[in-house]
């Protein structure tokens, strides 16, 4: 081959590798993970936001004072999927108060029985959902039959056309997503704010409290472990709000984000209520 084609030969070969090694050099120094994902695995845990309080069958807490239920044993699954340890934060009285953990970044996310909402949507991510549930309407069977004999009413939200509006009550459990529901639907009604689902539930069954707005699955739990209350309390059946259950992230970590929904995606799907509800019902009984 003769000088000049050699030269040739040399300089395209240059051409060709010269910009690669660059590219190659580069990648070498790329880390491992994206930052976001990269501070998790450094640290070797991810903090998980949980309510304070106990909502089962979502939120439980056992015989040693260690979370249960079906949001921690997620929790403990995400966990090992991504290959580090989980540190629970109970330090949220109220599902706001979770959502603000969060956004103040004392948590990396929060499995924690939340809907979205847009107003939380502001401050932090949320993951795609995996539990498809609605709010649901309780109220007292007695009571309402009064206002239908006294006002001829057909439906629940007709009281709110009526003088009664005023003097019946709707409850909701302080720090939830309801809140804002209750008062767009019943905007007459004085509002009152409980601490926990049974606290609510004794309130609609003794008459103390018209009605109340909360998720239907765990309002199914409460009615499935106290059938008694059926009596005195009953679902609405044309009042149903979505209300799907989601992971909380916090905002600097986007692909913390995409890591979970994928998780969700491959490993969990999408829940079904019914069947959350029968086994922790089961868990319960055999914790007695």
């Amino acid at each position: 081959m003769s000088t000049s084609l050699l030269r040739a030969a040399a300089i395209g070969l240059g051409l060709m590798l010269g910009p690669a090694l660059p590219v190659h050099e580069t990648a070498a120094d790329e880390p491992a993970a994206f930052p976001d994902i990269q501070r998790i695995l450094d640290a070797g845990t991810i903090r998980v936001a949980l309510r304070a309080r106990d909502a089962a069958p979502m939120i439980m807490t056992d015989a040693d004072g260690a979370p249960a239920g079906s949001e921690p044993d997620l929790a403990r699954d995400l966990a090992k999927k991504l290959g580090v340890a989980v540190a629970f934060v109970r330090t949220a009285d109220t599902y706001d108060d979770v959502v603000d953990v969060v956004a103040r970044k004392e948590a990396d996310i929060a499995v924690s029985y939340l809907s979205g909402g847009m107003q939380r949507a502001r401050y932090v991510l949320f993951s795609d959902p995996y539990i498809r549930q609605s709010g649901r309407l309780v109220y007292n069977r007695a009571s309402f039959a009064e206002l239908k004999r006294d006002y001829g009413l057909d439906e629940l939200r007709a009281i709110e056309s009526t003088p009664a509006a005023s003097e019946v009550s709707v409850g909701v459990v302080a720090g939830s997503v309801y809140e804002t529901n209750l008062a767009r639907d019943f905007p007459n009604s004085p509002l009152r704010e409980f601490d926990s689902l049974d606290e609510m539930m004794a309130a609609v069954r003794s008459g103390e409290t018209f009605a109340a707005l909360h998720g239907g699955l765990q309002i199914d739990y409460f009615m499935r472990r106290n059938p008694a209350t059926a009596i005195y309390v009953a679902l609405d059946p044309n009042i149903r709000q979505s209300s799907d259950i989601r992971i909380a992230v916090r905002p600097d970590a986007p692909n913390v984000l995409r890591w979970i929904n994928l998780y969700l995606a491959n490993h969990v799907g999408m829940l079904d209520d019914s069947e959350i509800v029968q086994r922790y019902l089961d868990w319960e009984s055999r914790s007695e």
